[in-house]
């Protein structure tokens, strides 16, 4: 088991904090779970106020009697990545939802089109089915001051998109008209979650919302914090005149790990060995420049040549490709490819990789859940440990799936454990390790 339930709600709560709380927590942690803290006054200032050595519990993190900064909240986005705004939202709730005793109102809505994930809500439960709202609700609910029977005259005061690199140019225009419309008491905070670096279209955007003080960026591991940082200094000490008065070094930079507790879909019982991982998963685009399948077909062609019986199989001759042997000491080794696009998998392969193209949310969670193990099998060229964050990482932290990680891996996704990985020496490669 990756982490434990209340270790999982112990992470999510503590960093989504900054943003619903007068006194805004900036994160920055490291491989031992150090934390420190700091306060703001306006969006654009911080003072540090505290350091703690300690992982604060979720009933203990922030003072009850702060009241919250932020209290109606937004997550929208036009594509399906409900791995990442699912947990942004179940963070929220959870966040709200252990500070009851405020007297003023609070409420999370989930603007999206993916209805995947409305059928896993249903399904398990973790979050209220009314949380969802149509996507393109959002322009009129952002102007609407009657959105909250309990709270009259309330509006949306905090809009999190779920992936920038592609929602900003979805949302970015209308959401800027939206706020400029509004009173000076009633503007609201843009917090752009991303997840690469290296994808800048939606970067002409930044510099509109940076001028206002109400913006933020929140890429979900700590490296693509770290790229932003060295990138936004960059651009604000620029010869560019139009650059260095867009404020760029005054935008917020924080990490947030997207996990959450929706794990608990009944598993079948394994029929083998619990030490011997049979079951791999290896998720993400068909893409060569991310990952690299192209290796991993290879070194596992060259494996099974070597010792077909120890991964399951015999060669047949007949078929030209490696099929189950049923005598053999363990059950077959499969290694599952979730993602979308076209894939040339070797035929002498076929039994042995498993495409699951395109999976709607429940099935995703459901195969998932049931790997022994996962492959990251990053490329060298995607960018993985330096300005690009993989949903893979905490898609398996979320599921409870052990990850077979080198020490680069834990280096830029600091929330991984030495429980919740299986370290793999750099002169091995993945099928090797495996």
């Amino acid at each position: 088991m990756l982490v434990s339930q209340f270790g999982r709600v112990q992470i999510v709560l503590v960093l989504f904090g900054f943003v619903l709380f007068g006194s805004v927590v900036q994160f920055r942690s490291s491989l031992r779970s150090q934390f420190q803290y700091y306060t703001t006054s306006d969006a654009n200032s911080e003072e540090n106020v505290a350091d703690s050595q300690a992982f604060l519990s979720p009933s203990s993190s922030f003072d009850p009697s702060t009241p919250f900064l932020r209290r109606h909240v937004a997550i929208a986005t036009s594509v399906g990545h409900s791995e990442v705004y699912g947990p942004l939202a179940w963070t929220v709730n959870n966040v709200m939802r252990n500070r009851r005793s405020q007297l003023q109102p609070t409420s999370v809505k989930i603007y999206a089109g993916e209805p995947g994930f409305f059928t896993l809500l249903k399904k398990i439960g973790v979050l209220s089915m009314d949380i969802m709202r149509l996507r393109d609700q959002l322009s009129k609910d952002i102007r609407s001051a009657r959105l909250y029977e309990d709270d009259m005259g309330a509006m949306i005061d905090l809009v999190v998109l779920g992936t920038c690199e592609l929602d900003l140019e979805r949302f970015g225009s209308d959401l800027l008209n939206a706020w400029d419309e509004r009173p000076h008491d009633k503007k609201f905070m843009l917090v752009c979650g991303v997840h690469n670096g290296q994808t800048t279209g939606w970067f002409k955007h930044i510099s509109e919302w940076s001028r206002r003080g109400s913006f933020r960026v929140m890429p979900i591991s700590d490296h693509v914090v770290n790229y932003f940082h060295t990138m936004f200094n960059a651009w604000a000490d620029s010869k560019d005149p139009a650059k260095r008065l867009s404020l760029y070094e005054y935008i917020k930079v924080d990490a947030y790990y997207s996990v959450s507790d929706f794990t608990n879909f009944p598993l079948k019982p394994k029929t083998y060995l619990a030490d011997v991982p049979c079951s791999a998963v290896l998720q993400g685009n068909y893409e060569q420049g991310r990952r690299d399948y192209e290796r991993v077909f290879a070194d596992l062609s060259r494996l099974l040549r070597e010792d077909a019986r120890a991964w399951g199989y015999k060669w047949s001759f007949e078929a030209r490709k490696y099929i189950a042997d049923a005598t053999a000491p363990n059950a077959p080794f499969v290694l599952h490819l979730i993602g979308k696009g076209k894939m040339n998998v070797p035929a002498e392969l076929n039994d042995v990789v498993v495409m699951e193209v395109a999976l709607d949310t429940v099935p995703f969670y459901e195969i998932f859940q049931s790997m022994d193990i996962v492959v990251p099998a990053f490329s060298e060229g995607g960018g993985y440990l330096t300005r690009q964050a993989s949903s893979t990482v905490h898609t398996a932290v979320m599921n409870n799936v052990p990850l077979l990680a080198t020490r680069a891996i834990l280096e830029a996704y600091p929330y991984l454990t030495s429980e919740g990985t299986i370290l793999r020496p750099f002169a091995l490669s993945e099928m090797e390790a495996i």
